[in-house]
């Protein structure tokens, strides 16, 4: 699964005895390198919300919820947007970059598998018959 971040992109650059840190703090989380920024997270000191989740701001453009808050989003490759629905809940609107990576079903078995309490949304010119 490497469309246009894989593993060796977008990945921060960090010295050796840096990275000898990194890999201690990123022992319980290597799982998520090839779709997230950890390394980028590690120098920032980025904190974990309650429900675990780091920042989006290290979100690789195949992260299943690339979003416009990610460094990595451009115009080129738009990452979708995180809207509060208004009553405590989130919804995504996903981009067309978010569709061609993982189309309208593996995005839906995303969202029920790994975010439960928040809503995908498709662009409202997705074909569903045509994955495009």
């Amino acid at each position: 699964m490497s469309f246009f971040g894989g593993k060796a992109n977008n990945n921060t650059k960090l010295t050796p005895e840096e990275e000898a840190r990194f890999l201690k703090w990123a022992a319980p989380r290597m799982g998520d390198l090839e779709d997230y920024d950890l390394r980028g997270a590690w120098k920032a000191n980025a904190q974990a919300a309650s429900n675990g989740h780091l920042p989006d701001t290290f979100k690789k453009p195949n992260h299943p919820t690339f979003s416009q808050e990610s460094q990595y989003s451009t115009p080129d490759q738009m990452g979708g947007q995180w809207l509060n629905d208004g009553r405590g809940g989130w919804v995504f609107m996903a981009s067309p970059l978010n569709m061609n990576n993982l189309g309208a079903m593996g995005l839906l078995d995303y969202f029920k598998q790994r975010e439960p309490d928040a809503m995908p949304v498709l662009p409202i010119n997705y074909d569903l018959r045509r994955g495009r």
